[in-house]
């Protein structure tokens, strides 16, 4: 009887034992189940949260890229419009510029032949004071002009009064000299058969005058 009990009891140790035993084996296999789809659902966060972070790296450097680009392209067609609004002002400036300069050359132009012109009447009005004061400068004057006469006998000389009684003093008094108050100047004029010898001396100075203007628009 006893040794009946013995075995019953061994063999109900031994089954609870297995039961034990495959209990904790489930118990083990379920944590471990556990355990490793946690660590997996960890993974594939981090993986999901470095995806993002790439991702959204990759968002902003393209972002960053077409803005660079368009502001680029956007400062090229600003300056474009901007050269093209400009182009005429820039135009107008340049001839505005070349119409000063025109007008600057054409001022100095003048201004030179003003003082040209000045200079001449200056240098009239001193030798007609000469003249009017020194008698002898007209008698020399138709002394000179007399000798590229080639007919001295078939003259005329005319003179305003003031004059004449000087060529009268001298050797030419037996010229034809005439009377002509038209003549209001120091000064004659001779008839020859060949033209006048004008020696007023306004005309000899508008004739240096002419001169001196025909050699500077040759240079």
């Amino acid at each position: 009887m006893n040794s009946s009990s013995n075995i019953e009891r061994f063999v109900l140790k031994s089954i609870e034992e297995i039961e034990e035993t495959e209990s904790t084996k489930e118990s083990a296999f379920i944590s471990f189940f556990q355990e490793t789809q946690q660590h997996n659902n960890t993974e594939l966060e981090e993986n999901n949260d470095s995806k993002d972070k790439s991702e959204k790296i990759d968002l902003e450097a393209e972002a960053r890229r077409i803005f660079e680009d368009a502001y680029r392209e956007g400062e090229k067609a600003g300056f474009e419009m901007g050269m093209k609004r400009v182009e005429p002002i820039i135009k107008r400036l340049n001839e505005e510029l070349a119409a000063i300069k025109s007008f600057k050359e054409v001022l100095l132009k003048k201004a030179e032949d003003m003082s040209v012109e000045l200079a001449f009447l200056f240098a009239e009005a001193i030798i007609l004071k000469e003249c009017t004061d020194n008698r002898d400068i007209i008698v020399n004057m138709v002394k000179k002009a007399l000798e590229i006469c080639e007919d001295k006998y078939d003259i005329k000389i005319r003179m305003r009064s003031n004059d004449i009684k000087y060529i009268s003093e001298e050797n030419i008094r037996t010229l034809n000299i005439v009377l002509d108050d038209t003549i209001s100047e120091p000064g004659f004029i001779i008839e020859t058969n060949f033209g006048e010898i004008d020696g007023r001396i306004s005309t000899q100075i508008d004739e240096l005058k002419r001169h001196i203007f025909m050699q500077k628009q040759g240079e």
